[in-house]
């Protein structure tokens, strides 16, 4: 059976995401390897730090497969090797997405002002999400025996979707709005706090980036789902996997970069206002730098040692 036009245009367009979307996430590697230099490899071994660096390389090395495999060097005409990697792309995926949402659910805990258990039942929720997602997807993929279509002609691994399998990411839609308005309320409590200092460089850039973050993966939540049910049977499904989770990446990791400089939680009750007064009056003084300029946040982290 030849192949159609439409379908290769499909193709093109599954492959240029993809390249698109692994470009993204190395040179924003590059980017930001000395901001993680400053705040995570000089900082303590915690849970966060583990998180963030299994999220982060994890991602690359995932992708980086994802990207070879798109551009047709790993699958070698074998249905076998096509059924495997489906089940890699997907769990990873999964993982992938919902470990950044753990991972800034982690930093945002600290800037929430609630009760330790909250942030526990959320972080919870992503974990059994996550189990639910990877046990449901893998029997399925394997019991499937999905055929991979014109393998030994385009040497892409390509199928045709499960019908309603778009429906699993209702429960990340929850999980995310739930997330994004604990923070929002945080962040508004805190400008109403310290009115005499707002606007501040600090809080301007937690209201930035979790912004962008929740608009990202309410975003990459959307794509996945509309290539999942619409484009189900052309090669177009893939954008979720190659492009929507490594943008997500990107962004959930800047988040947690940026957050590194806010340890308020460490702290007792009834110091965390004078400590969180502390640090935006600092921030403040400085003359509000931005949180991207590692220069100038090294000085002010001196000043206040």
């Amino acid at each position: 059976m030849p192949l159609s036009p439409q379908f290769m245009e499909d193709l093109w367009v599954r492959r240029s995401f993809s390249a698109a979307g692994h470009t993204l996430l190395v040179y924003d590697y590059l980017l930001t390897f000395r901001e993680e230099v400053v705040y995570i490899w000089n900082a303590p071994w915690t849970f966060v730090k583990i998180l963030f660096l299994l999220s982060r390389y994890g991602n690359l090395i995932g992708q980086t497969a994802i990207r070879l495999e798109e551009a047709g060097l790993l699958a070698h005409n074998s249905q076998e090797f096509c059924q495997r990697f489906a089940i890699f792309t997907t769990c990873f995926m999964f993982v992938s997405t919902e470990s950044i949402h753990i991972l800034v659910l982690v930093r945002a805990w600290a800037i929430w002002g609630t009760r330790k258990y909250v942030a526990n039942i959320i972080g919870w929720s992503y974990v059994g999400y996550i189990i639910m997602l990877l046990a449901g997807s893998a029997f399925n993929l394997h019991n499937d025996n999905i055929q991979f279509e014109f393998l030994d002609v385009i040497h892409v691994c390509t199928a045709k979707m499960t019908k309603y399998v778009w429906l699993i990411y209702v429960g990340s839609f929850i999980l995310d709005i739930v997330l994004f308005v604990l923070t929002m309320r945080s962040l508004r409590i805190y400008s109403r706090e310290f009115r005499q200092l707002y606007p501040s460089a600090l809080l301007h850039i937690l209201f930035r980036d979790a912004t962008i973050f929740f608009i990202t993966s309410i975003c990459s939540n959307a794509l996945t789902v509309i290539s999942w049910a619409v484009f189900g049977d052309d090669p177009t499904y893939f954008l979720g996997k190659g492009f929507a989770t490594p943008l997500l990446s990107v962004v959930g990791q800047r988040l947690v970069l940026n957050l590194r400089g806010l340890r308020t939680r460490s702290y007792a009750t009834r110091d965390l206002s004078r400590e969180v007064d502390r640090q935006l009056q600092a921030f403040a003084d400085a003359g509000s730098p931005g949180l991207d300029n590692v220069e100038e946040i090294e000085e002010i982290e001196d000043v206040q040692e």
